[in-house]
């Protein structure tokens, strides 16, 4: 999707109310890329595995890693939108 595309469904802001300022990430770098990591090195064990027990740890190893990069990208979001409402409310 464009970026047009996704104002005309109403999911931006408007270009006015961007601030080029606050584009900082709140997830913590080093423990994305372990995740990631993780996540890659389940799906290379699930390939190898053969459908074995490699490949059904392999799968643990991925789900589990997907579900802690979900659970992490969303409290990201939250603390993002928490300091954006603190932020709002101090002007």
């Amino acid at each position: 999707m464009s970026v047009s595309d996704l104002q005309k469904l109403g999911l931006l802001r408007p270009e006015s109310e961007w601030d080029p300022k606050h584009t900082r990430s709140f997830v913590p770098r080093l423990l994305w890329m372990c995740l990631v990591a993780l996540g890659i090195g389940g799906c290379v064990m699930l390939t190898l595995g053969d459908g074995g027990a490699v490949s059904w740890i392999g799968l643990l190893i991925f789900l589990v890693s997907l579900f802690f990069f979900v659970l992490l990208n969303m409290r990201s979001v939250n603390t993002a939108l928490r300091n954006e409402s603190g932020h709002d409310s101090d002007e």
